[in-house]
């Protein structure tokens, strides 16, 4: 069973939710919401660098270091597999010569830069590199290997096709050559064991957490300097803010709960 503030606070603690969307200083250059705030980041050298996914071709991605507005835009758009970028971070960052970095990253991801933030060990100098954490929106990410078989061997797609996936609440849609969008009820066989034990939808341990509800960008802010340095972004032309309304936050709860909820029941089945 989780502790009982799991459910008390489902969204972790924050201080404002918005819905945001990209502002005059950024449109028609193909990036969200949480890339135009990074680029204000960035244009005013509050960081000097975002470790982010990039797309390569198809499915594949790479862990990449932005450096530029440019570099972050190119990062843009959602991704459906875990990539192992805590895998010599610490070497890369210190390699770049980063001093001030942004991670966008899963729940489990952002909660362990916290922890190594919190409690650092050996890591001193790494974890002091890190001035912002982003959490993005996450109910689970899936065997790439596996379900590439399986939509292989059912719907007759070949891996090497698809051009895209995308990631909702409920399903996964590839895009290609052929294009299948597969329930999230078809495929729970092929999903992370570990996601199935974790019960944090929203990344409660990020500054800022990002996720989407319908065509919504939401952004959870969890602390007052997030808070302020938004607002400024609003100011500078890079986002347009506006506080979310009962409906959307409602959504958001009620989706948290059933993470929260389905990783219950499959720690009970452990014990």
């Amino acid at each position: 069973m989780m502790p009982s503030w799991y459910l008390e606070k489902p969204l972790g603690e924050y201080v404002s939710i918005y819905e945001v969307i990209t502002g005059e200083k950024i449109k028609g250059m193909e990036s969200g919401a949480i890339t135009s705030f990074l680029c204000y980041l960035i244009e005013e050298k509050m960081i000097d660098g975002v470790v982010a996914a990039k797309k390569i071709r198809g499915l594949e991605g790479e862990i990449v270091i932005a450096r530029t507005s440019e570099e972050v835009i190119n990062t843009a758009g959602s991704k459906w597999q875990v990539l192992p970028f805590t895998l010599k971070l610490k070497e890369t960052i210190e390699r770049e010569n980063l001093n001030k970095i942004a991670i966008v990253g899963l729940p489990c991801q952002i909660n362990f830069l916290r922890q190594m933030k919190t409690f650092p060990l050996l890591e001193t100098d790494f974890s002091g590199r890190i001035n912002f954490l982003i959490g993005l929106f996450c109910f689970g990410t899936f065997a790439q290997e596996s379900i590439l078989s399986y939509i292989k061997e059912k719907y007759g797609i070949e891996p090497s096709t698809i051009k895209e996936v995308k990631i909702s609440h409920r399903a996964l849609k590839f895009s290609g050559k052929k294009d299948v969008e597969l329930p999230f009820d078809e495929i729970m066989s092929y999903i992370q064991v570990g996601c199935l034990l974790c019960p944090d939808y929203t990344g409660v341990a990020s500054d800022v957490s990002a996720g989407t509800i319908g065509e919504k960008t939401i952004l959870i802010v969890r602390n007052k300097k997030i808070d302020e340095l938004l607002q400024k972004a609003e100011n500078n032309g890079y986002v347009e803010i506006e506080n979310a309304n009962r409906e959307t936050i409602e959504t958001i709860e009620k989706r948290a709960i059933e993470k929260i909820n389905r990783a219950s029941k499959y720690i009970a089945q452990l014990l």
